[in-house]
């Protein structure tokens, strides 16, 4: 990520206190329904443009809470961090650049993030209208300069198919060592 954008998404997390460890309150969403509130608040993107929002979601909200976001583990594909079960719920809709619109299968997308507490949903449109402004090929740059896809990639080549898990604990210590300098 480039440093103007980690520094707005630092002083973010600073505005909101830091790291405050409120713990109790705070709700896990399923990453399908997740993208599709995504899709819908902020319009058509690629495939490659939504998975890198939902693995800086769930860092951002990992560092700053020291809880997942989501229950998925991420994938260090060819083409970033990659949600399992985001990419199967979609391989039928689209292709790594075309666009997906949100399709409205009678699921209650705002009412699920609306179940998060208000400062996980504060964190997480501040983290996504920052971020959405970026193409999926910005995103894509930004997480292949970082620490939890490189670390997970290594021993593979820069084309080699490769489904290692990002380990949410580097990516934890990554993205919180920045965020407190």
């Amino acid at each position: 990520m480039n440093d103007t954008s980690f520094d707005l998404i630092v002083l973010i997390c600073r505005k909101k206190g830091g790291n405050m460890r409120v713990t109790s309150s705070l709700q896990k969403i399923d990453s399908v329904m997740l993208s599709n509130y995504i899709l819908k608040h902020y319009g058509p993107m690629s495939h490659l443009k939504l998975q890198k929002l939902l693995f800086y979601c769930d860092a951002y909200h990992l560092s700053y809470f020291d809880k997942e976001l989501i229950s998925d583990k991420f994938e260090a594909w060819v083409h970033g961090p990659v949600s399992r079960k985001v990419f199967d719920s979609l391989k039928d809709k689209s292709l790594l650049y075309s666009d997906i619109e949100y399709i409205n299968n009678g699921e209650d997308v705002d009412k699920e993030f609306t179940s998060l507490s208000s400062l996980q949903q504060e964190l997480l449109k501040d983290i996504l209208s920052n971020l959405s402004t970026w193409t999926g090929t910005e995103l894509e740059a930004s997480t292949h300069s970082e620490k939890p896809w490189l670390e997970a990639r290594i021993g593979y080549g820069e084309a080699d198919r490769c489904h290692v898990l990002i380990s949410k604990d580097t990516t934890r210590v990554f993205y919180k060592k920045d965020l407190h300098g």
